[in-house]
C-alpha cells in the first residue's frame, strides 16, 4: 500500500511539472519586446536640438557665440593640444606655466563648451584637454578685432585625475530616450 501511495505522488510530481513548464514555455512565447520608437528618440518640430554634453564642461558646441569665434576657438584649442608651433605667436597672452600645464598631460583629445557672449564684448568658451589619466578643465577668451578674432585670454584650473571625474559624475539617459 505504502508503494503504491508514492507511486501515485511521483506521478502527480511528474503531471504537475509537465503542465508547469508548458505555463511557462507558453508565457515566455506571448512576452514580446517592443522597440521604442524612432520617433520619440529624435527631438520633434519646433522642439531645440540638443547638443552632446561634456560631464564637466557642459555642452558642447557654438552654443550663443558667433560662428567666426567658434571656429577660432577650435583651431587655437587644437593647437594648443597638439602642442603646435602656431601656438608660440600667443606666448604674449599665454604664459609658458599654461605652455608646460597642458605639454605635460599629454593630450589625447579636447573639448569646447558652449560659448557665450561676455558683457565686455568678448566670448568665453569653457575649455577641457584630456590626456590618458589627468584632465585640465578651463576658459578660453576671445575678441573680435577689425583683423578678425583675437586670442584674450586662457585661464586653466588644476590637473584632476579623470577617475576622480568619474566617480563626482553619474551616468544620466540621453534627452533623446523618454520612458513611460
Amino acid at each position: 500500500m505504502r508503494s503504491r501511495i508514492i507511486g501515485v505522488r511521483a506521478a502527480c510530481l511528474l503531471l504537475g511539472l509537465c503542465i508547469f513548464s508548458q505555463m511557462i514555455a507558453s508565457q515566455e512565447t506571448a512576452v514580446s519586446v517592443v522597440p521604442v520608437p524612432e520617433e520619440l528618440r529624435r527631438p520633434e518640430r519646433g522642439e531645440a536640438p540638443r547638443y552632446p554634453e561634456d560631464l564637466v564642461i557642459g555642452e558642447i558646441g557654438q552654443g550663443s557665440a558667433p560662428l567666426g569665434a567658434y571656429l577660432f576657438a577650435q583651431e587655437l584649442i587644437s593647437a594648443l593640444a597638439r602642442n603646435a608651433p602656431v601656438v608660440e605667436r600667443f606666448s604674449s597672452v599665454i604664459s609658458e606655466d599654461v605652455f608646460e600645464e597642458i605639454g605635460s598631460l599629454n593630450t589625447r583629445s579636447y573639448r569646447i563648451g558652449g560659448g557665450r557672449n561676455e558683457p565686455d564684448g568678448s566670448v568665453s568658451f569653457l575649455v577641457r584637454f584630456i590626456g590618458r589619466t589627468e584632465s585640465i578643465t578651463g576658459e578660453l577668451f576671445v575678441r573680435s578685432e577689425t583683423t578678425g578674432w583675437l586670442l584674450d585670454d586662457l585661464l586653466l584650473e588644476r590637473k584632476i585625475p579623470l577617475s576622480d571625474i568619474r566617480d563626482e559624475y553619474r551616468y544620466d539617459f540621453s534627452p533623446y530616450e523618454r520612458f513611460f
